[in-house]
């Protein structure tokens, strides 16, 4: 059995922006993004992309607000947080099941 250890929001966060940008060597969480040199295009796309990875939509004034690296990785983070776990989502389709059957009994 392989023993793999899920990365944190933090580490995706900084290896794409390492992947994505030329202008830096290393990148940490305090770091703002004014200093990686990209304009507001480039900001959307990177927090866009980021966005999908994630499956989370963020908006044009959530982007507009994030000012380092650490306010990206709280907003997904708290975003990921208020996502419902595969066992909440499976005991609200077993309740819907339950109503539905209990209402096609009435009929």
């Amino acid at each position: 059995m392989t023993n793999s250890i899920k990365p944190t929001v933090a580490e995706i966060v900084c290896d794409y922006i390492l992947d994505n940008q030329t202008v830096v060597d290393t990148v940490d969480a305090s770091m703002p993004l004014d200093k990686l040199n990209i304009d507001s295009l480039e900001k959307n796309s990177l927090i866009m992309d980021l966005g999908e990875h994630f499956d989370i939509d963020i908006s044009d004034l959530q982007i507009e607000s994030f000012v380092t690296i650490a306010d990206i990785i709280d907003h997904i983070e708290l975003m990921l947080a208020a996502q419902p776990s595969i066992e909440e989502l499976a005991e609200i389709q077993r309740a819907d099941l339950a109503e539905f059957e209990s209402e096609a009994m009435d009929s």
